[in-house]
């Protein structure tokens, strides 16, 4: 399976430095998926991911636990 990685750091906030919300950056990566890709997040903020978990379950994606403080996430279709 091919993963593409992304990684998020609370101190790089949006409001802080003008950058999207990661969750919009994790829905464009797996809007583009193709079969046997995945999309891994990992980040230091507990409340980015439990948003990207809820939002990428809602759109109908499956997702892992890999690990949960810091918290890292396996997101595939």
């Amino acid at each position: 399976m091919e993963i593409l990685e992304f990684r998020f750091s609370k101190d790089d906030s949006c409001h802080k430095l003008g950058l999207r919300h990661p969750v919009y950056q994790i829905m464009e990566a797996l809007g583009r998926l193709k079969p046997g890709q995945a999309v891994r997040v990992e980040t230091d903020d507990f409340d980015w991911a439990q948003t990207i978990e809820i939002v990428a379950r809602g759109a109908g994606y499956s997702v892992s636990r890999e690990r949960d403080n810091p918290p890292v996430l396996l997101i595939w279709k």
